[in-house]
């Protein structure tokens, strides 16, 4: 039997589309920290860390989720935002698929995408495999270089924080010493901390996750990240969840993001 799946779309402000199908519920991101109540679920109800959305963005919906989730209402579930979902792969042969798409913000688009067709796609997909995440893309690519993940978040980031991070996963889980180095010198991963699987795999990687990261919260400096950087939880996550697929040997099934986004 194929598994039932639910989608939780993770909304931080009003947007002028919303889901219509019936397996996307979305969810106000960080509702503890703001005065304006989006039309929705919010994140801050039950067992929640609403109030952590400005440093762990999206995480906190993740969160709510497996502590708040009616389980019983389907096998598996999914982690999506507001202006990024999962999309059906429509490929000619020998046409190179992409990582992500790119849309106009509009509704009937919106809709055309979220289908049942998509719904029964994510659900053949998952019958064979352990996890639905995006088509890896560069960790980053520059005037013809390849960065590796490891020196990619150097890049964009603070290096400092991912060494912290890593040190951290290995004092709380050992075996992940090995896995740490080969992973790093990798020059692919999944974006946006997006995925598809059944309650029992969300449940081991999010334990594993708010473990590392509450302890480097311990570890760094969080008074340094300004602007874009203050959601360094976020973008460690993104390491943190391609590491730990990569350290359980994880079956992926990879798909398309469709991104709505007006400056195009």
């Amino acid at each position: 039997m194929l598994p039932s799946i639910h989608l939780f779309s993770a909304y931080f402000g009003n947007f002028p589309l919303l889901p219509k199908a019936k397996y996307v519920t979305p969810i106000q991101a960080g509702a503890a920290q703001t005065a304006i109540k989006l039309p929705m679920q919010g994140d801050d109800t039950g067992d929640n860390i609403s109030h952590l959305n400005h440093l762990y963005s999206e995480l906190t919906v993740a969160y709510w989720v497996m502590k708040n989730a009616d389980r019983s209402q389907c096998d598996a579930w999914g982690l999506c935002h507001y202006r990024r979902y999962f999309i059906q792969d429509k490929y000619k042969l020998f046409i190179k698929k992409r990582s992500r798409y790119y849309y106009r913000t509009n509704q009937k688009k919106l809709d055309s995408i979220l289908t049942n067709e998509l719904y029964t796609t994510l659900q053949r997909l998952l019958e064979h495999h352990d996890v639905i995440v995006q088509r890896p893309a560069w960790a980053r690519k520059e005037e013809g270089r390849v960065y590796t993940i490891k020196d990619a978040y150097a890049k964009a980031h603070y290096a400092e924080d991912y060494a912290s991070t890593m040190q951290v996963v290995i004092e709380k889980y050992p075996d992940f010493a090995r896995s740490i180095e080969s992973y790093g010198k990798l020059t692919k991963m999944s974006y946006n901390n997006m995925m598809i699987a059944r309650w029992n795999v969300w449940d081991e990687y999010l334990n594993f996750l708010f473990t590392v990261i509450e302890e480097v919260q311990h570890r760094i400096n969080i008074h340094k990240e300004e602007n874009y950087q203050k959601r360094v939880f976020g973008f460690l996550a993104e390491r943190l969840h391609n590491l730990f697929i990569y350290h359980h040997q994880l079956k992926a099934a990879h798909l398309t993001l469709g991104l709505f986004e007006d400056k195009l």
